[in-house]
């Protein structure tokens, strides 16, 4: 969307980070929103209100570029180590591969009041090193996203066992499997009996 020349005016950018990853004690999921602001806020993201923790948790984010077709994209987002929230969905959630959605909020610079959200990115974290800095400086979890068209280059599998299928109860699905396509199936005739 854009707007003339003559209605433009300033506009102060945030990040909103929300990371839908799971407990490792439970393996329930336990959502948690981080965003660059001074406090925490809540925002309305799909109709539904989201928290924000803020406080200077989001350190770096390395920028978003746009680009069509089935590229996957690779991000870079540094966050605030010694955070309790950093350290709430570093160590007490499984990050690997939690689903990320990274949004923009634009705020009124003279008011502020908010002007408009938008997502920019969808996809997962790939790892999440902790970097430990020299004395006096900065302890960052560097998180590696990648965008949501990295879901695409999954193989099915091609070949399924009885032997995986009956660790279920009393599965018989492929019972049958490695002799399917060398009996002949003789469909809607009757077959030749000598």
């Amino acid at each position: 969307m854009s707007w003339p020349v003559s209605q433009r005016r300033d506009q102060h950018n945030r990040v909103l980070m929300w990371v839908e990853a799971k407990e490792h004690l439970t393996g329930d999921p336990k959502p948690l929103g981080i965003w660059d602001g001074r406090d925490h806020q809540q925002f309305e993201i799909d109709g539904e209100i989201r928290a924000f923790f803020g406080a200077g948790n989001i350190q770096q984010l390395k920028a978003f570029t746009s680009e069509a077709g089935l590229v996957i994209q690779n991000y870079g987002l540094d966050l605030a180590a010694f955070s309790p929230e950093v350290r709430a969905l570093v160590r007490a959630r499984d990050v690997r591969f939690a689903r990320v959605q990274i949004y923009v909020v634009v705020f009124d610079p003279e008011t502020g009041a908010q002007l408009g959200l938008h997502r920019v990115f969808s996809g997962v974290i790939d790892g999440a090193p902790e970097e430990i800095g020299a004395v006096g400086g900065d302890a960052l979890v560097k998180l590696n996203l990648v965008s949501n068209a990295r879901l695409l280059t999954r193989k099915a599998p091609v070949l399924k066992s009885q032997a995986a299928q009956s660790k279920r109860e009393d599965d018989k699905f492929f019972q049958y499997a490695d002799v399917s396509g060398a009996v002949p199936v003789f469909w809607g005739r009757w077959r030749h009996r000598d």
